[in-house]
This record gives C-alpha cells, sequence and structure tokens, in this order.
C-alpha cells in the first residue's frame, strides 16, 4: 500500500492531533490492564464484539496521556477499516509499523494498539517478533476465543496475559445509569431504583452503546450486532457458503438457553450432518455468543460425552433474538445469574443426578457452591423442585449452606443439618 494512503488511514484513528473521547469507566478493567501492563508482556483483550474492548484500549491511552506519554508514542491500528480489508497479512503489519517510525515516532518508546487483530492471518507472529526486539508495549484486542488458544500463546511464546471483557456487569450497568453505590444502611430507600433497574438489565442487557440508547432504537441495534457476529465472525472467517444453515444452528441454540442439548439435536433441527453441527456449534461459541456448560462427573469421558447446556453472553439477543421475555423469565434469569459466574472467573458445571440443579462452582478439585435459580418460588410445586435439586447437589458433594436466587424473594431456610439462602438476584449481582 502507497505509504502516503497508510499515513491518511492511521492519522484517522490515532490521536496525534486531536483529544482523546471520555468514556464511560470501566474501574476493574482499567486496573487490571494497569497491572498486567507493568510487566511489559503482550496485553489481550477478548470478548463479544462490541462489549467494550476498543473503549477500554481507548481509555487506557487516555491514562497514559495523563501520566505524561507523548500523543507521538501511541499506534492505534483498527484492523477491520475496509481500506485495509484486500492486504491483511503480516507484511501489512510490518509496513505500518515502518511507515509510523518514519512519519511520526523515529526512535522513542511506543505503545502499539492493534485492534481486532483475529483479521490479520499469522498476526501472533509479528507481536511476537516486535515483542522480542523490543519495538514496544502491545495491546490486542479480539472477537476470536481462539486469540488465547494453546496454538497462539505457543507462538507468543508465552509472553501474553489475556483479558476476558464482558458487556456491563449489572454493577456497572447502575453506575452507567448513574444510580448511587449499593449502602446497605440505606438499602430500603435505594432498593426500588435497583429492582426498576434490574429489570431493565434483565431483558435489554448489558452491552454499552445499547443501554444508551433510546428504546424504539435498540431492537435494531442489537440484530446489527447479532448479524454481524454471523456474517463476519462465522460466514467470512469460515468461508461458509450457506448462509441458512448457521443461522438455524445459531437460533436453535439461542431458543433452547437452559436446555440440555447434544449435538445430535442440533443436526436435526438444522438439518444438517453431524460433523457440519459439530463445526457450527464450536464456530459459534468461539464468537462469544455462546458458553458451554457441562453436567459435572468425576469421570471426564463422562463429561464430556453427556448432554450439555449453553448460555447466551448477554440477554439482549435472547430478547430480540428467540423468545419473549414474558413467555420465559426464568431463562433470562439462569442466564444471567451464568453468565455472572463466568464473568467472576467461576468454572461452571450443572447437577444432574435424579433431580437437577442449575450450576456447581468448582475451586480446584472440589464442588464449593451449589446455586439454583428460580424466578419465583410462590408456586409450591415449584419450590419443592427448586430446594429438593439443591439439597441432591449439596449431599452430592458435602455442602452445608446452598443458594437460591429468585426475581425478588429472600429468605433462609433450615432444613436439618443444611441452610438454603434465598436472595434476590439483584442483590447478588451487586454484591458480586
Amino acid at each position: 500500500m502507497d505509504k502516503d494512503k497508510l499515513f491518511y488511514i492511521l492519522n484517522d484513528w490515532n490521536f496525534w492531533d486531536k483529544p482523546v473521547p471520555g468514556y464511560f469507566s470501566r474501574t476493574d478493567y482499567q486496573e487490571k490492564i494497569s497491572k498486567y501492563s507493568a510487566t511489559g508482556e503482550v496485553v489481550i483483550f477478548q470478548g463479544i464484539r462490541r462489549a467494550g474492548k476498543s473503549t477500554l484500549m481507548t481509555n487506557y491511552i487516555s491514562n497514559l496521556f495523563s501520566t505524561g506519554i507523548s500523543a507521538k508514542s501511541i499506534l492505534m491500528v483498527n484492523l477491520e477499516d475496509p481500506r485495509f480489508e484486500t492486504d491483511l497479512t503480516t507484511d501489512l503489519l510490518e509496513q505500518i509499523f515502518q511507515v509510523y517510525r518514519e512519519y511520526i515516532n523515529h526512535d522513542d518508546r511506543c505503545y502499539i494498539f492493534l485492534d481486532e487483530v483475529q483479521n490479520v492471518e499469522k498476526w501472533e507472529k509479528w507481536v511476537h517478533m516486535g515483542y522480542e526486539l523490543k519495538r514496544g508495549q502491545f495491546y490486542i484486542t479480539g472477537s476470536s476465543s481462539k486469540l488465547l488458544s494453546r496454538e497462539f500463546g505457543t507462538a507468543l511464546g508465552g509472553r501474553y496475559l489475556g483479558i476476558h471483557v464482558f458487556p456491563l456487569s449489572f454493577q456497572e450497568f447502575c453506575r452507567f445509569r448513574g444510580l448511587p453505590e449499593p449502602d446497605r444502611a440505606n438499602m430500603i430507600t435505594q432498593q426500588l431504583i435497583f429492582k426498576k433497574t434490574f429489570q431493565e438489565y434483565l431483558q435489554e442487557g448489558g452491552f454499552p452503546k445499547v443501554a444508551s440508547l433510546d428504546p424504539a432504537v435498540k431492537r435494531p441495534e442489537i440484530l446489527m450486532y447479532y448479524e454481524t457476529i454471523i456474517l463476519k465472525d462465522i460466514v467470512a472467517r469460515h468461508g461458509l457458503k450457506n448462509f441458512e444453515n448457521i443461522t438455524r444452528t445459531a437460533q436453535f441454540l439461542l431458543t433452547n438457553i437452559g436446555k440440555q442439548t447434544n449435538l445430535n439435536r442440533i443436526r436435526l433441527n438444522a438439518g444438517i450432518s453431524h460433523e457440519l453441527a459439530e463445526k457450527y456449534y464450536e464456530y459459534i461459541k468461539d464468537t462469544y455468543l455462546l458458553f458451554e456448560v457441562l453436567p459435572y462427573h468425576d469421570s471426564l469421558s463422562k463429561q464430556f460425552s453427556s448432554n450439555r447446556k449453553v448460555y447466551c453472553i448477554d440477554n439482549s439477543f435472547l430478547n430480540y433474538t428467540s423468545f419473549r421475555f414474558s413467555e420465559d423469565k426464568g431463562r433470562y434469569l439462569e442466564n444471567l445469574v451464568c453468565i455472572d459466574l463466568i464473568r467472576r472467573g467461576k468454572e461452571v458445571f450443572f447437577h444432574q443426578g435424579k433431580k437437577e440443579c442449575d450450576f456447581l462452582v468448582r475451586d480446584g478439585i472440589h464442588i464449593t457452591e451449589c446455586i439454583q435459580v428460580c424466578y419465583s418460588m410462590t408456586n409450591e410445586v415449584t419450590r419443592k423442585r427448586e430446594v429438593d435439586g439443591l439439597l441432591e447437589a449439596m449431599e452430592a458433594h458435602g455442602i452445608r449452606e446452598g443458594l437460591i436466587l429468585t426475581e425478588d424473594e429472600e429468605d433462609t431456610l433450615q432444613i436439618n443439618s443444611v441452610r438454603i439462602k434465598i436472595l434476590p438476584a439483584w442483590k447478588w449481582l451487586l454484591e458480586g
């Protein structure tokens, strides 16, 4: 690519002659970025599209400026710029770096930010070379879970630290809305606004831009996100020719959130072969649209051969692309709890015996938490089912205190020698 044209593109994305925009600060992420940066290793942000990875990078650039780092020490490259589309190679990355050195920063220390790097084949080899040559500090974003795969990790020589970026947590969503920090002393007066905000979050999810939009345009915005994930991150990336097959597969999974499924069911419902069902399932998980939860077994072979459940990264996709909120509030709540457990870094399974328990949390080799999710416990049949399933899981794993998360019920049950806490999910999310 012509050097002047390349510089013109880079100038559009960088802050060499314009101010850095101010964005909502996600404190936990910003602290982690600063801590990881201090090591000098490559910092990789990965997560679903529009979760806020680029915004986190921009905020960190602003933080660098506040410490006295010069704007010319920063190189930001958006690898989804359509002007790069025909030339996405490591040669382009090298040319970008050389143009930056020639036009902007001849030899001072630099900070290199590569946005949506999965679009460049063998990017990891170029970054590893730059790291070894001490060309600068590297920050990478991508919308593929394979960014932190063993293959890429080996190519990077293990010289990286990964940050999983999720849409806004409920705590962040409340701050985004300008709500006060939760205060136990004032919770009686605060709880009405938290409950109201929770209902919105339960339905609309936590994508940062969507949270700021007028309700009338939220649906088209989310549908655009969804279509971009299918088209760019699956169809285009994997060279698929049949758009309808992958769409049917994704739709089947989204409409069966929290239900046990397997590849055979996916195959039958999408009308595809077992081989394609397996590939499509992995492709969809790779985008972070869906997360897999397996049944807990001491035997790994049983664990991986059994039915599994899937959960969606954000409730907005459920609300606008699959089933209606009013028809199944319980699955929305269960999905929300699962994603928050994963956001907290928990290793999550479900219990399947004679009865079922929604979530088991493992720490090391031991199950440490048993959690049931139920929108309402007012129905006696529902209450008995949820309590019995939780008790069976607790007995199986020697847990003395279990948890049932509801929409707004709070209680404590003492059953023989074990205790069950019933807690509103919105309180649990605020405490997490």
